[in-house]
Formats: structure tokens, sequence, C-alpha cells
């Protein structure tokens, strides 16, 4: 039996599974990327008087027995009537309530229903103590982030602290695409560090040119 196993092709579930990560990564950071995975919804978001859905990443999360997802500001289009999560192209899953919808520091909490297929994170278990975010925040450390860029995944990234900005944005060196704002960023021990807010776009002879692999992060200590 172990011999047929063993030449057994994996199924399309297994392939694609959530907690199919490579034993590559040391122990602390496998347990990283499936906390990132797991957690991990698509945003949809439309208007009643336009067409269209406007999509990005977040963050699922409980405290008190209810339910919570933490996302960029940016792409939310309408009321909470039009604002949808998904696991999968069939399961959507509803608003209750927006709680705080910050379009100056780009973010967004909002109560939604229990969703099956994804584990809340709960905050108080990832959000780094004041004393850690020095080392959270140090040149190099690893970052790792799962996201739907260009509404495809979900997809998973790693990459390391870059920088930070003089208004303390975090710049990590990874790789984004529309669709990729609002997904939880992760340090390599597992604390949830903050939300991907956008791309670098500097100035060249050649007019704009947007830098792919600088990622701007809001913090977790903005919100």
């Amino acid at each position: 039996m172990s011999v047929q196993e063993s030449m057994r092709l994996p199924s399309a579930e297994e392939l694609a599974a959530l907690d199919n990560v490579t034993d590559h990564l040391i122990a602390t950071e496998q347990h990283t990327v499936k906390k990132s995975r797991n957690s991990v919804l698509r945003i949809l978001s439309g208007h009643a008087t336009r067409d269209g859905m406007a999509t990005m990443s977040g963050t699922y999360l409980s405290h008190d027995n209810r339910y919570y997802v933490l996302t960029a500001a940016h792409g939310i289009m309408g009321d909470c009537e039009h604002f949808f999560v998904a696991t999968g192209d069939d399961d959507l899953y509803d608003c209750i309530r927006y709680i705080t919808i910050d379009q100056r520091k780009d973010y967004a909490v909002i109560e939604i229903e229990k969703v099956t297929g994804r584990i809340p994170l709960r905050l108080a278990q990832v959000i780094p103590s004041n004393s850690e975010w020095k080392s959270q925040l140090a040149i190099l450390n690893k970052t790792f982030y799962t996201g739907y860029p260009n509404s495809i995944g979900p997809l998973t990234f790693d990459g390391s602290v870059a920088g930070l900005s003089e208004s303390q944005y975090i710049y990590i060196h990874s790789y984004a695409w529309p669709g990729s704002s609002g997904a939880g960023v992760f340090a390599r021990d597992g604390d949830l560090i903050g939300i991907v807010l956008a791309l670098n776009v500097g100035v060249t002879g050649a007019g704009y040119d947007v830098l792919e692999d600088v990622v701007i992060v809001l913090p977790l200590f903005k919100i």
C-alpha cells in the first residue's frame, strides 16, 4: 500500500491545498506561511449605480465570537450591501457592517459573516508588542504575505524589510500587483506587522515608473 501511495499522482485539491507549503522553510516560517494562507480573503466591492467590482485582498480576524476582515480602504466603492468576501469563485460571504473606513491612512475594518475554509486570526496573538517593533522592522527581516494580485490566487510571496519612510510606512522588497492591496504582511515569526497599500512610483527621464518589487506597507501601529 505504501508503494501504491508513493506512486499515486496527488489530486488537484491536494496540490492546491492552503497547507501545501515547502518543507525547505524552517518550522517557524512554515507556520507563518500557513497562517498567512489560511487567513487570506478576497475582497469584492461594488457600487449601487456603477458597473463592475473592485477587488482587493484582506485578512480574516475574530474577536468576541464576531468575524472581521482587515483590508485597505481605497478599493471600497460603495456601502456594506455591495461588499463581499470570497474564498473561491462560488463562495461569497456578506458584509454585516462597516466598523471603520479610514481613507486618510487607507485601511478598513469590516464585520462579516463567518467564513468556512479559512481560519481567523485572533489579534491579541499576532500583534507585536511595543518592544518587538524594532526587531520586526529590522532591515532584511523576512516577510510573507498572501493575496490576490490581478484577481488570481491565493498567491503567497516572501520578501524582506527594506526600509521605513519618514512617515513610518514600511518598504518591503517583495512583489505586488493591483489586487494585492489590503493583504496582511507577516514577519517571519508569525506576527502580523501591516497591510499592503501600494507599489512605489518613481519619476525617471522617461516619465513615471512603477517599482513592482518595492511594496509600501501600512504598519499595524498606525491603525
